[in-house]
């Protein structure tokens, strides 16, 4: 049967719906199978611009039509109605009209009209088709493979564009977080990636590209500033000076009770063991000593995956991963050790638009373990509810301030977020 003949004289025919037709009328159609058919065709429905009622009818034209009649020699037809298509749709019969055309010109059905335009089909008594009139999917059989091809090139490219919106989001609020910190040198690079953010001509992964390079710029800036700065401060004989010391055995046994802030500071504690976690509190934030503070000796470690009286005090890595549900699905890792969570705090440190010094400082004064367990907090309150942090990076550094000041209760937090 030619495709002229299966096309009513009341269609108003295009170039797809002649296309559809065509494909119809060949016999050698490729063997397919039903499951096949269903999910590829919902695949690739999203590319093809098959929504909404359309994609109802398609639904609803899946479910009726025959798996037997897949098979060679066979075809696959559904004779259902317009008026019964809109029942099931809730839709006027126009508006099924229409959905039904787009199918037909996207390659997934074919008109397949009798002379009279009803839709039927007549079964023998062994139930062969002998004579077959509607909505025939034979054009999604020869489709298939192009189907599968353009619906995998889709969701590649809606991974990038998730990925470049991420990227937008990471960029521009590190960008903002360095102009935060030092205005006068980074103000105007905030201002340009605000620029770039708005431009509507621009696509999400330009705009993450353009964002790329300009925090590539802003961190090259930050480290010629610091060297430059460290070149200026140091001069010979500042290095491995010793300390002169006041002989005097009353002032030497008093000099540990008169430490200063400042000095507290500049102590370096060693980030790559679960001493640093605890030395955070062992040392006065500023000044003598607090009732709730211990001496090393009395310091016990814990158990597995927890590190009791410090500011990790019941907080566990099973109790983080468990919190942090948004921050593992939208960087793709897991939580599930403490190296786990150091190994994701840079991804978690551009989420929240820290600085890599910010990060840096809050390691040296409570440790990696606790700076980490901080920003996947902070990263985990600003992807639920963007609107309530404003300013992620100024969140993450009052609490560890709050930790400085033996303040910081984390494992309420990380209930609350459960």
């Amino acid at each position: 049967m030619s495709s002229t003949q299966q096309i009513a004289s009341f269609r108003k025919v295009s170039a797809g719906i002649l296309a559809s037709a065509h494909l119809a009328s060949q016999e050698d159609r490729p063997k397919v199978t039903k499951k096949e058919i269903s999910l590829v065709l919902k695949r690739v429905a999203p590319a093809l611009g098959i929504d909404g009622t359309a994609y109802h009818v398609l639904d609803i034209l899946l479910g009726l039509v025959q798996p037997d009649d897949f098979q060679a020699g066979k075809r696959p037809v559904v004779a259902i109605s317009n008026q019964r298509l809109a029942e099931y749709t809730r839709r006027t019969t126009r508006t099924v009209t229409r959905c039904l055309k787009k199918l037909v010109e996207a390659g997934v059905l074919a008109y397949r009209d009798s002379p009279t335009g009803r839709r039927y089909v007549y079964r023998g008594s062994e139930g062969a088709l002998e004579q077959a009139y509607g909505l025939d999917f034979s054009p999604a059989c020869f489709n298939l493979q192009a189907f599968k091809v353009q619906a995998d090139a889709f969701q590649r490219r809606i991974k990038a564009e998730q990925e470049a919106r991420r990227a937008v989001t990471r960029f521009s609020r590190a960008i903002a977080d360095m102009a935060e910190l030092e205005p006068a040198e980074f103000h105007g690079f905030a201002a340009r990636a605000q620029t770039i953010v708005i431009r509507d001509e621009l696509n999400v992964v330009e705009k993450a590209a353009l964002l790329e390079s300009l925090y590539a710029q802003v961190l090259a800036l930050h480290e010629a500033h610091l060297l430059k700065n460290k070149d200026k401060m140091s001069c010979a004989g500042d290095i491995d000076v010793s300390p002169l010391f006041n002989t005097t055995p009353t002032d030497s046994l008093g000099s540990n009770s008169q430490r200063t802030c400042s000095n507290e500071q500049d102590t370096k504690f060693p980030p790559d063991n679960g001493e640093a976690v605890e030395m955070a509190l062992e040392k006065e934030p500023c000044g003598g000593r607090t009732e709730t503070q211990r001496p090393k000796s009395q310091v016990g470690r814990g158990g597995a995956g927890k590190f009791p009286e410090t500011n990790l005090d019941g907080v566990s890595i099973g109790l983080i991963q468990s919190a942090c549900s948004s921050v593992q699905a939208e960087l793709g890792v897991g939580l599930s050790s403490w190296p786990a969570l150091c190994g994701a705090a840079e991804q978690l440190r551009m989420l929240i638009g820290l600085s890599p010094s910010g990060y840096q400082l809050a390691v040296e004064r409570q440790g990696r373990y606790l700076a980490a367990a901080c920003l996947a907090v902070v990263a985990e309150k600003a992807l639920r509810d963007p609107e309530h942090i404003a300013s992620p990076g100024g969140y993450f550094r009052a609490m560890i301030d709050r930790a400085g000041e033996g303040k910081l209760h984390l494992h309420k937090s990380l209930h609350g977020l459960v």
